[in-house]
């Protein structure tokens, strides 16, 4: 039964749908794999370059921030990608 009152040969209907697909899951891959597998140690630098600012902005709007999740390294603090991203899906504002 067609809802839309289009003709639509069944064979292309499925090729197009399968490369539509394709496509949607090729463009989410990156975004997927930061979110779910990137769970990378960094230094304070390398959060900032992540994030794309500075320094300062960093120790500001994050890691000074109460609750800020860090892992210490001997006397080092390091930052799980993971942690940072769950806390900035739980801090941010509407």
């Amino acid at each position: 039964m067609n809802h839309f009152g289009l003709n639509l040969d069944p064979k292309e209907t499925d090729s197009f749908l399968q490369r539509m697909v394709g496509k949607v899951i090729t463009a989410m891959l990156p975004v997927l794999n930061d979110r779910l597998l990137g769970d990378e140690l960094m230094t304070r630098q390398e959060l900032a370059d992540w994030l794309g600012i500075s320094l300062k902005m960093t120790d500001e709007a994050f890691i000074f921030k109460p609750g800020f999740p860090y892992y210490m390294v001997g006397t080092k603090k390091r930052y799980w990608k993971r942690s940072v991203i769950k806390w900035i899906d739980d801090n941010q504002r509407s």
